[in-house]
């Protein structure tokens, strides 16, 4: 039986979509993305801060959070803005000199700052065969190819690309955890200037930036949830102004218009997945991206590229699907 399309990528998230993006330019073969909802990023890639924050603590997945910045911040993926972010906590100077109203200092990146996420996606996914509202059930083996069995009928590939997001876990058999975190918008606050920096307290688990005249918090919440459950946790607004008044009190008092709920989702070692399944070398995996998303998708999705086009089964071993099985 001749095969539907070469590589079927299951989810129109940043991370299958950017996967996409680099497959099309490096190869010949047939390309299909495949996405439950009827838009892209309609879940953890739509859900965020659309902040690109290149500094983490952890040395390997730094090589691919340097790669990712430096090429949203050309624009030429998507419009971004440089207005800096402060790390509180990293470093010595003070936040007052960038954000007036902060308290702190830390290591000051001013070449961080925010990206439209909705038009990442639109540049990754353009030229690119996608079916919307179609959802993938499972697979099974035949010869060569895969049966994909979706919510609108069957799809016969070489290879499947597990990039489904906070459903990545059960659809690929992983051991993934979906985490909620609540994000909250300020009713417009007279004193904000809209290209003043973010602000992320490492140690205290907060971070905020400018957004429509008010503020756009966070307060880091981590709360395992199934994949899609949004609900919103009431405790967290009261968490938030706990956080506020404890670590940012001259914030003073605010109303807010909004709260939503993403999802990031994480392995045990809280390390991206992109590799190879070592039980069945016609399935690819590139999830786990823990909040990373945005910063990352792009060299993430070059590395899953390069892999799936060399048939690299061995490497790099801290991205492998196997070290969590």
């Amino acid at each position: 039986m001749v095969a539907d399309t070469d590589i079927l990528i299951v989810g129109a998230g940043l991370a299958g979509a950017a996967t996409a993006y680099h497959l099309v330019r490096r190869t010949r073969a047939r390309i299909l993305v495949v996405e439950q909802e009827t838009v892209p990023g309609a879940h953890s890639s739509g859900r965020n801060a659309a902040i690109v924050r290149e500094r983490v603590d952890d040395p390997v997945l730094q090589t691919l959070m340097t790669e990712g910045a430096g090429h949203l911040r050309n624009g030429r993926l998507a419009e971004f803005e440089r207005r800096g972010l402060m790390l509180l906590g990293l470093g010595d100077e003070d936040v007052r000199s960038h954000f007036p109203r902060a308290r702190g200092v830390g290591l000051w990146c001013p070449n961080d700052g925010t990206v439209d996420v909705a038009r990442l996606l639109h540049t990754y996914l353009a030229g690119v065969r996608i079916r919307f509202d179609t959802k993938v059930t499972g697979w099974t083996t035949q010869d060569r190819d895969l049966h994909v069995n979706t919510s609108r009928g069957g799809i016969m590939c070489r290879l499947l690309v597990n990039a489904a997001g906070p459903w990545a876990g059960g659809l690929g058999d992983l051991p993934l955890t979906p985490m909620n975190r609540h994000l909250f918008a300020t009713t417009p606050i007279d004193w904000v200037s809209p290209h003043w920096p973010c602000v992320w307290d490492i140690a205290g688990g907060l971070y905020f930036r400018p957004e429509a005249g008010g503020l756009l918090l966070c307060c880091c919440d981590e709360l395992p949830a199934e994949p899609g459950d949004y609900r919103e946790d009431p405790a967290m607004v009261e968490r938030l102004a706990e956080k506020v008044a404890s670590l940012q009190p001259d914030l003073g008092e605010f109303s807010i218009s909004s709260t939503w709920v993403g999802q990031r989702v994480f392995g045990s070692d809280w390390r991206f997945v992109i590799g190879f399944d070592p039980r069945n070398e016609r399935v690819f995996h590139v999830a786990g991206l823990g909040g990373h998303g945005v910063t990352a998708s792009y060299a993430v999705g070059r590395l899953a590229a390069e892999l799936i086009i060399s048939g690299d089964t061995e490497g790099p071993a801290p991205f492998m699907p196997s070290r969590l099985l």
